[in-house]
């Protein structure tokens, strides 16, 4: 199973403590090795796909089989989330401003609980904000709008989001991040970051969680897998 390593902090969190991970490619990983998990996520995409199917979208065929390992990092806080979907926020807040800069949030905010954070959760036309904390799905399937399950086909998390469209939001991000990314979106400044993030620096949990989301990403839209929240 591929684990996430540009990012050297992720396992030094997760000794701390466990919280949300991230994987691509996990029914082929338990095809064969966890069969009661592999029935399970089979069903779920079966439900997935009912739901493409409602909204006029082609099915979903998560592979069974793949060349590379699956990928599987994170137990970061859940909250790291909000860290990012706050940036996110004020990034497009601010969109209008050429000579708008971002400045650190206090650390006693609760990034959750942001009014600018709030007012964009509610328009619902992000992929990154409009998603579960704690679990649900990105497939790489072009979608102009977030779906939601339906009664007749529940999916974890209830909502489902783009590998695409995620990605888009996520590049949108990096400037304003100091990441640096090349024409195949791999982070270039891969050491200057791991700095930040090692010593705390500013912005160091959004960088953080949003190279892992490029990653998860990327990885997703090349190998044809649903990102999974858990």
């Amino acid at each position: 199973m591929k684990t996430m390593l540009c990012i050297h902090l992720i396992p030094i969190i997760t000794e701390k403590i466990m919280g949300l991970e991230i994987t691509s490619g996990m029914l082929a990983e338990f095809k064969g090795s966890e069969p009661e998990a592999y029935e399970t996520y089979k069903k779920i995409f079966q439900n997935i796909n009912v739901v493409l199917a409602a909204n006029n979208l082609e099915p979903h065929n998560e592979p069974e089989e793949m060349e590379n390992e699956a990928l599987q990092f994170g137990g970061f806080p859940y909250s790291f989330l909000h860290h990012l979907r706050r940036f996110l926020a004020h990034v497009w807040e601010n969109e209008g401003d050429e000579n708008w800069k971002p400045k650190p949030f206090s650390p006693n905010e609760d990034p959750g609980v942001d009014s600018i954070l709030e007012d964009h959760y509610s328009y619902m036309e992000s992929h990154l904000l409009t998603h579960s904390d704690a679990e649900g799905f990105y497939l790489p399937v072009k979608m102009p709008e977030v779906l939601f399950d339906i009664e007749e086909a529940r999916v974890p998390g209830a909502m489902i989001g783009s590998s695409y469209s995620l990605l888009e939001e996520l590049k949108g991000l990096t400037k304003h991040l100091g990441i640096e990314l090349d024409d195949n979106n791999d982070i270039m400044n891969i050491q200057q970051l791991n700095e930040i993030i090692q010593k705390n620096g500013d912005f160091w949990i959004e960088i953080l969680v949003c190279a892992s989301l490029i990653d998860a990403a990327k990885f997703s839209i090349n190998n044809h897998t649903a990102i999974l929240f858990n």
